[in-house]
């Protein structure tokens, strides 16, 4: 009987004390739930959430106030001119595309209790596309893989050799680390940063085109070739854009294309600075012009720019009275672009799509109406000079008809399908004779015993250029135009008139610069083959053909106003 008294207490005592570390265990667990639950936003930075980027959400004991602390590390993307740089350990940012410098492109997030980069698996990066994760992920994942196809596509065939790579400007990443307690109570998902100059021009790149940017306003939207962006306004942070690639949600990972990543090849644009300048209406200039660039996206910025070419207002006025009689157009102004831009076109690269400027780009310089007319009356230079032209106009001449014998387009002007497939061979040639013409100018400029100066000669032309709409409007409508047949008369006499210009141009700027006018006639020649050069070595368009575009507001190009990605 003892003995199964003993055996019922020790049984009693086992099972009390089973039952009490149960409790214990059950008032430990619930009392951890309470202070885990302080860990705000930690549940919103997990894989179901940021991907791979997860690995580096960590938690952060506060003694002061009894709680967690939640750490999270998203990215800062940002556009940096490469310079043949390659980011050092220290530095803490990297590529988002290492091409050309490493096979595999590739993005890495940071960490920041060793203060290196980190390189992570491929598969973490790139998620199963067709289980639909992407659009429930932070939109910045789906961003950066974005970036990191289109960019290699557009470095494709660019720059083939590294000496040319001095402006390439391509994406990089700074992983941040962010404390959730500076978050806002209604963000549900952690943010990426980014700044409204480099979205700006990411967004064009990945070929969407802007239909509201005004960041100030918190509007901004874009949409295009499958991609679209959108903002939405935060009264605490300001703007966060969210970004959909519908290519991705809507096909099956076996049937994804490559190219449903990036931009046609139709649309792709050099990716250097003096490029994405133009797509805020700013055109980088030549050294020969003593103008780092010129502003010409709006009418009011055009004026501008006219008035310190032309202090007169000579210039202005005529381009005014013009955009009056002609629906907004500008005619003649457009001229400057091939005379003062550089040639943005590398050695060897496939890529000679530009942005358009100004809403009104195309000179009568780029067309082949252009082109025939000046062959034409360039014979008839030759022909009418005492000494059968000079030694550079034989050259123009000659190169020219060479340049003929090349390639069709050299006349016909750049159609779609030699923008889709360029020439390399003729457009080298094209660079490498708009080279010779720059070193001539620049012995003009030069020499001790005239006063040239190419910017004063783009100047003057332009002042004579601007007459030519209304005055091949005046005489087709008295039918005294010198070609009646032409398809399109009114371009077509508007070259006559540049040579009829070429006279007073040369009387103007001969007691200027010193020179003969003789000397002048053949420095203007130079000058209008210079420009033809430029237009058979880029396609100066919109985005999208037929698709309405403007350039962005010049206020914005390297604007570091903050924007996030949701």
């Amino acid at each position: 009987l003892m003995e199964k008294t003993g055996s019922s207490e020790a049984s009693l005592a086992a099972a009390a004390i089973a039952v009490a570390l149960a409790a214990l265990s059950i008032a430990i667990i619930q009392l951890a739930g309470q202070f885990f639950a302080t860990a705000d936003g930690y549940r919103r930075c997990q894989p179901s959430v940021m991907g791979a980027w997860a690995q580096y959400t960590k938690l952060r004991w506060k003694w002061s106030e009894m709680r967690f602390e939640t750490l999270f590390t998203t990215p800062e993307i940002f556009l940096h001119t490469s310079l043949e740089m390659t980011p050092t350990p220290t530095q803490g940012w990297t590529w988002v595309t290492e091409y050309p410098r490493a096979t595999e492109p590739s993005y890495f997030p940071f960490d920041s209790a060793r203060h290196r980069v980190e390189s992570l698996d491929r598969k973490l990066l790139d998620p199963d596309l067709g289980t639909g994760v992407y659009h429930e992920k932070v939109c910045w994942l789906s961003f950066l893989a974005g970036i990191r196809e289109n960019e290699s596509e557009m470095f494709k065939n660019h720059f083939p050799e590294p000496t040319h790579c001095y402006t390439l400007q391509q994406a990089a990443c700074r992983p941040v680390r962010r404390s959730w307690d500076f978050m806002p109570p209604d963000l549900i998902r952690p943010l990426g940063m980014i700044s409204v100059g480099d979205i700006a021009v990411i967004v064009e790149r990945l070929g969407m085109t802007w239909r509201a940017f005004r960041p100030e306003e918190g509007e901004m939207t874009a949409e295009g070739n499958g991609h679209m962006v959108y903002s939405t306004f935060n009264r605490s942070i300001g703007n966060i854009l969210h970004y959909a690639n519908g290519n991705i949600r809507s096909a099956p990972p076996d049937k994804l294309r490559q190219d449903q990543w990036f931009a046609p090849v139709q649309t792709i644009t050099p990716p250097t600075t003096e490029v994405d300048m133009m797509r805020f209406g700013i055109l980088p200039c030549h050294e020969l012009m003593s103008d780092s660039f010129i502003t010409m996206g709006t009418f009011e910025e055009i004026t501008v720019a006219l008035e310190i070419l032309d202090p007169s207002g000579f210039t202005g006025k005529k381009v005014s009275e013009t955009r009056k009689k002609f629906e907004g157009m500008t005619f003649g102004f457009p001229d400057l672009i091939p005379l003062a831009a550089p040639i943005l076109r590398a050695k060897g690269s496939r890529k000679i799509r530009l942005p358009m400027p100004t809403d009104t780009c195309e000179g009568l310089l780029s067309r082949k109406e252009g082109f025939g007319i000046f062959r034409r009356r360039l014979d008839e230079h030759i022909a009418n000079s005492q000494d059968k032209g000079s030694g550079c106009v034989q050259w123009v001449l000659e190169v020219f008809d060479e340049l003929d014998s090349l390639h069709e387009c050299w006349r016909k002007g750049l159609s779609p399908a030699f923008v889709a497939d360029p020439d390399i061979h003729f457009l080298d040639k094209v660079f490498e004779v708009w080279n010779d013409t720059t070193v001539y100018f620049e012995e003009l400029n030069a020499m001790k015993n005239i006063s040239f100066n190419y910017r004063d000669l783009v100047a003057c032309h332009i002042r004579h250029a601007v007459n030519f709409r209304q005055e091949a409007h005046q005489r087709i409508k008295d039918n005294e135009q010198r070609d009646p047949d032409a398809h399109i008369d009114w371009l077509v006499e508007g070259m006559y008139l540049y040579w009829d210009y070429l006279p007073k141009i040369a009387s103007e700027l001969s007691e200027d610069f010193d020179m003969s006018e003789a000397g002048i006639k053949d420095a203007w020649i130079m000058l209008m083959f210079r420009a033809f050069l430029w237009s058979r070595s880029h396609l100066v368009c919109a985005p999208i053909a037929g698709m309405e575009y403007k350039t962005l507001p010049s206020r914005y190009w390297n604007s570091q106003l903050p924007v996030y990605l949701g």
